[in-house]
C-alpha cells in the first residue's frame, strides 16, 4: 500500500511541476552550437552524461528544458569551445513564425473522442481540430495534455 502511495505522490509531483512550469513559463532553453560533426558528437555525449541525473531527464521530458540551435557567429573565437551552451528563460525568446500555407491540422468529426483516438495522432502533431459538440473522455484529455496537443473546436 505504501508503494502505491509513493508512486502516486511521485506522479502527482511530476505533473504538478510540469503544470507549474507551463503556467509560470520557467522553461529553460539551452542554446547549442553544433556547426561541425565533432561539435554534434560532443553535444550528444554531454546529453548522454547528463542523462544519468533523473532531474535532467524529467526536465527534458516535461518540457522544462529545451535545446535550440545557437546562431553561428561570423568568426569563431580561438578560445571558444566547440560546444557552447547557455541557459535562458524561454519567455525571453522571440517567437517567429513563417509559413507559406496554413498548417495541416488533423481533424476528428466524432461525437466522443477516446484515448485510442488521441493515440492515432502522429507524435509530431501539436493540435487537433474537433467539432464544437465533440466530447473527450477523461483519459483522452489526459493523453492530449501529456502529449501537449491543443484541442481546437470548429464553429460548426
Amino acid at each position: 500500500m505504501n508503494d502505491l502511495r509513493a508512486l502516486i505522490r511521485e506522479l502527482l509531483s511530476d505533473e504538478i511541476a510540469a503544470l507549474r512550469a507551463e503556467m509560470l513559463g520557467d522553461a529553460q532553453v539551452e542554446r547549442v552550437r553544433v556547426d561541425t560533426g565533432g561539435a554534434l558528437t560532443q553535444f550528444a555525449l554531454s546529453v548522454l552524461n547528463r542523462a544519468q541525473d533523473p532531474g535532467f531527464v524529467a526536465s527534458l521530458r516535461d518540457g522544462r528544458l529545451r535545446f535550440a540551435p545557437e546562431d553561428a557567429p561570423a568568426a569563431p573565437s580561438p578560445r571558444a569551445a566547440p560546444l557552447a551552451v547557455q541557459s535562458q528563460p524561454m519567455a525571453a525568446q522571440p517567437a517567429t513564425l513563417v509559413t507559406a500555407a496554413p498548417a495541416n491540422v488533423p481533424e476528428m468529426r466524432k461525437a466522443l473522442i477516446t484515448e485510442r483516438d488521441i493515440a492515432t495522432i502522429a507524435e509530431c502533431e501539436t493540435r487537433l481540430r474537433v467539432t464544437r459538440t465533440a466530447r473527450l473522455t477523461p483519459l483522452a484529455s489526459d493523453e492530449a495534455r501529456r502529449r501537449r496537443i491543443r484541442i481546437e473546436r470548429t464553429l460548426t
